[in-house]
């Protein structure tokens, strides 16, 4: 845990994660970028909307037996809707997000780029296309183009608001689940792990909501998740 003061409004910045490179400032909501010991403002970020999300910076939970702790929330939107992307803390230091879409959670892992072996995948990622990523099959399912809108918290890199990007989903075996992200073209993310039920995370310190109940979002994801895979 490091603390730093931020350059706009001078007041506290506390980095959880050292692999955190970016945040936003909690006290006028400024976008930070840390290098080395030296903080830089990169404008502010929008305040966040409402939504039925039980999560928050603050929730804590369980993957495979590894520990986490959610510092970071990217608010993303698409012409017909949004989704939440919050980034982990876990033991183990990895670059991990839970995504959070429409009742559906996956847990997922940033892995290093090798744009040479996609190539000519990215060039034609028609629905229902096959590509192999970390040695598993994957099926494109989605593709999207989307904004950053909002965000809070910490993340491993520098985080523009209104940063445009073209997402694709990508289904496997027994729920796997690949995602990649494109701007302008070029390949800055590739994201791989699982489609998970709501209760296997054994959260704790979820956010208070009227009339929600855990069961019910368990079962509407367990639902949703059997649709998505196309084996």
């Amino acid at each position: 845990m490091q603390k730093y003061l931020c350059p706009s409004c001078g007041g506290e910045i506390v980095f959880q994660s050292n692999i955190s490179a970016s945040c936003v400032c909690s006290y006028c909501s400024s976008l930070i970028v840390r290098q080395d010991m030296n903080l830089e403002s990169l404008g502010k970020a929008a305040e966040l909307p409402q939504d039925i999300s039980p999560l928050q910076i603050g929730t804590t939970g369980i993957y495979r037996g590894v520990n986490f702790g959610i510092i970071g929330r990217l608010r993303v939107g698409w012409e017909e809707g949004a989704w939440n992307e919050w980034f982990l803390y876990t033991d183990k230091g990895e670059k991990a997000w839970l995504a959070e879409a429409q009742g559906d959670l996956a847990v997922i892992f940033e892995q290093e780029i090798n744009e040479q072996a996609l190539q000519a995948f990215a060039k034609a990622p028609l629905l229902g296309v096959g590509v192999t990523i970390a040695n598993e099959f994957y099926m494109v399912c989605d593709i999207k183009s989307s904004a950053v809108i909002t965000a809070e918290g910490e993340f491993p890199r520098a985080i523009s608001v209104g940063r445009k990007s073209k997402n694709i989903d990508l289904i496997g075996r027994d729920n796997k689940f690949a995602g990649l992200e494109y701007e302008d073209d070029k390949l800055v993310g590739i994201f791989t792990g699982e489609y998970v039920e709501f209760d296997s995370l054994k959260f704790k310190n979820l956010r208070d909501l009227d009339g929600w109940k855990i069961p019910r979002i368990a079962a509407k994801q367990e639902n949703k998740t059997e649709k998505k895979t196309p084996w």
